[in-house]
């Protein structure tokens, strides 16, 4: 794991011994520190201001969305911002290409604006072609395949859960497990940058 990870599950997890070492009691106490944070209505509340969109307020569905193009939901966007924050443009890890050209890097990304993307796929030019693309995303969300967590910490007691998942894991500055591979891209952007 990167720099990044291993020190977002410090602060997650602030005892030093590792999940898998921990007695059941220290679990324990260490779930009452998680459940205070997921007890708090404004920490589960979707951040998001598409509210037009269909997944909005579905965690379970967007994370899935998201997960499918290799990006982030919009609630987990500013610790991107955070992580890459002074790299030019070009030079960013862009996220959004393929949710925006379905894959084809060579489409219609405009790698001067990688953040702009997915606002510029939502806006099609017709009513006709929203709903087109919503119909598409929707029929991504229904795979079971797709929304399936991906976690490997089926003993985690959130395991499942994208809401308090996702609301934990934002509040330690850090991603869902489904999402890591990204950050490890992330990283990896953000290391050539600085040993150029």
């Amino acid at each position: 794991m990167g720099k990044i990870i291993d020190d977002h599950l410090k602060r997650m997890n602030p005892t030093g011994i590792s999940w898998t070492d921990m007695t059941e009691k220290q679990r324990v106490e260490l779930k009452v520190t998680w459940d205070a944070v997921v007890s708090v209505p404004e920490n589960l509340d979707c951040s998001c201001p598409r509210i037009g969109c269909r997944n909005n307020r579905n965690c379970r569905n967007c994370v899935a969305l998201h997960r499918y193009y290799d990006g982030f939901p919009d609630c987990l966007r500013p610790l991107d911002d955070k992580i890459q924050a002074g790299l030019p443009p070009d030079k960013k890890y862009n996220m959004h290409y393929k949710i925006q050209s379905d894959g084809n890097q060579d489409g219609t990304v405009d790698k001067a604006d990688p953040d702009g993307s997915r606002e510029r796929l939502i806006k099609q030019n017709t009513p006709e072609g929203r709903i087109a693309l919503a119909d598409k995303w929707a029929e991504i969300v229904r795979n079971p395949k797709n929304t399936a967590c991906k976690c490997p910490r089926t003993d985690c007691w959130y395991h499942g859960n994208c809401v308090k998942c996702v609301a934990l894991h934002r509040h330690f500055e850090g991603f869902p497990d489904c999402v890591r591979y990204i950050v490890d891209e992330i990283e990896a952007a953000v290391e050539a940058y600085s040993k150029a």
